[in-house]
């Protein structure tokens, strides 16, 4: 089997797994030994391990992997379980220390996105990330400082520390969008913006964005990481989730609306193409907004994702070190920045600026 036929059965495994539809695993085919540890090792890239091992209960026995390679993929899915219930309970600590002192969070991504999955615990975990306002960001540093855990500081203007094993960043932004003609647009619709409680596990309740808001930052969130060092497959299936989830409550022509005056319409348009291609529900295709054929992007944003994996960490040229890997982020948009541009000029100029400043990782 070559490379590309095991991209395809990751495919496969993926979709049932996400919207937990054996049918689409109707013809699967049988695999050899090799061919199935491809397939895993490509799983392990995306960081979609979990889900997939999920969909393989949809397979008749005689099509599973070997045994030697199921157990690694089952012992794999449990530390995945683990690492949620472990960042479930840092989490729900953290926003009552700081709900006791008077800073209230708001949750961006990570367990927030989960909530959509058929099964949250098999979304493999990245980091905590906690937006306030300037000044409560500054207030919710010092409880950190003063609870003894060392906080750093980044040019981007966010925070950063560890705490008991999970990493926790603040930000000061709900959407970062980095054009500086949409600047005003985005604060219109962040001046309507209003948040809501949600139940991520039970009693650990989070402060999390409006549907509206919610999938404008994923779908912003996986926008700047294209034009960067790379993004993974997960990060899709957070939004063709959260995409289905959401909409009901958004509409399509208020999301669109949205799109068009943050000057994203065209970028919009490749991530649902993007979706649409590989990651199709069935009952669920993603609309387009514009008029833009983004085929040839969305072929490019595909090689970017199976390339480079999880952020781009897995492609070989990738530049290790603070200044190196700021470098290989400069070096990585401007690999493509003539198809940026194009797709979302005013944005991609706005990157550009504050990768050349430094003010970008």
């Amino acid at each position: 089997m070559s490379q590309s036929r095991e991209i395809e059965t990751l495919l496969l495994l993926v979709r049932a797994g996400i919207y937990k539809d054996a049918g689409v695993l109707s013809d699967f085919p049988k695999l050899r030994d090799d061919q199935w540890e491809g397939v895993y090792a490509h799983a392990k890239r995306q960081t979609v391990s979990g889900v997939v091992c999920d969909a393989l209960s949809f397979l008749d026995e005689e099509k599973i992997p070997p045994y030697k390679l199921l157990l690694r993929w089952v012992a794999r899915t449990h530390k995945i379980e683990s690492a949620y219930a472990h960042m479930g309970k840092n989490l729900g600590y953290l926003i009552g220390l700081f709900r006791r002192s008077g800073v209230e969070p708001v949750l961006q991504k990570g367990h927030s996105v989960a909530r959509f999955y058929p099964n949250p615990a098999l979304r493999v975990c990245g980091d905590i990330d906690f937006c306030f306002t300037p000044e409560r960001r500054a207030m919710a540093d010092n409880i950190i400082s003063v609870n003894g855990v060392s906080v750093r500081r980044s040019p981007d203007s966010s925070s950063s520390y560890c705490w008991n094993g999970t990493d926790v960043e603040h930000h000061t932004w709900l959407i970062q969008l980095h054009s500086p003609f949409h600047a005003s647009a985005l604060r219109e619709v962040l001046g309507e913006c209003s948040t809501m409680n949600v139940e991520l596990l039970p009693g650990v309740k989070a402060t999390v964005l409006s549907p509206l808001e919610d999938l404008l930052m994923i779908n912003v969130h996986i926008m700047k990481h294209s034009f960067g060092v790379g993004i993974g497959l997960r990060q899709f299936c957070d939004y063709a989730l959260a995409y289905v989830a959401l909409m009901p409550q958004i509409g399509e022509e208020a999301y669109a609306e949205a799109c068009r005056r943050l000057g994203i319409a065209r970028w919009t348009d490749t991530l649902h193409r993007f979706i649409n291609s590989y990651l199709a529900n069935p009952v669920c295709l993603l609309p387009y907004i514009s008029d833009y054929d983004s085929e040839r992007a969305v072929r490019l944003l595909f090689d970017m994702v199976m390339d480079g994996g999880n952020f781009g960490h897995y492609r070989t040229e990738q530049l290790r070190g603070r200044w190196f890997h700021k470098m290989g982020t400069l070096l990585s948009f401007l690999r493509h920045a003539s198809l940026w541009v194009r797709i979302a000029p005013a944005e991609a100029l706005g990157i550009m600026m504050r990768l050349v400043r430094g003010q970008m990782i």
